[in-house]
């Protein structure tokens, strides 16, 4: 798949927590009373993130040494685990089971990994510009969150997250539409001959 059809599907999966917000008017869902709609718009807005992910691994945005692309990597699994809540959801696993917890806990897993690629892709310096900061807008979702919660004592109106949510990764997903790989990154560190 090639840089801007990963782009592209994180444009379009980019407002899909925002539209399951609305859905239920701002409200949060406990996860066993997750409907199908909402298990499959979950599932899309990580695909679109998974797509936008694995666009900057491209870019070794978080940079071209070892480290950035297992953190990546890493990144890329924790998300593919949060992803695999959706069929449990459907199928309506009970959410005390160990395997929707795993799938569950890497949901913020996969936030904090995605602060620590923001962070690296600002000191690598791979993406032009104003692009790099990009990924930040995506990362600090949930530490700006928690800060503000703490601060104003108070958890933060719903739709500003998921609107602040659904700008940020249609911003990554516009940068990775928009760029231009050096070539797929290695999947495996090559070894010297």
């Amino acid at each position: 798949m090639n840089q801007k059809t990963l782009g592209i599907i994180a444009l379009v999966c980019s407002p899909a927590m925002l539209i399951e917000g609305l859905r239920h008017n701002l409200k949060p869902v406990p996860n066993e009373l997750t409907d199908p709609t909402g298990a499959l718009l979950y599932a899309a807005f990580s695909i679109g993130w998974l797509c936008s992910m694995i666009g900057l691994r491209r870019l070794r945005a978080a940079g071209d040494g070892q480290a950035g692309r297992y953190l990546l990597d890493l990144t890329l699994a924790s998300i593919t685990l949060a992803i695999l809540q959706t069929p449990m959801d459907l199928l309506k696993l009970p959410t005390s089971h160990p395997l929707y917890l795993v799938t569950d806990l890497a949901w913020p897993a996969s936030m904090l990994l995605t602060f620590v690629v923001s962070v690296a892709a600002l000191f690598a310096r791979a993406l032009p510009g104003w692009t790099r900061f990009v990924p930040m807008l995506c990362g600090i979702s949930v530490p700006l969150t928690l800060l503000l919660t703490l601060l104003l004592g108070r958890e933060l109106p719903g739709l500003l997250m998921l609107l602040h949510t659904a700008v940020a990764w249609a911003l990554l997903g516009w940068v990775v539409y928009r760029s231009n790989p050096q070539g797929p990154a290695p999947l495996r560190p090559q070894l010297a001959a």
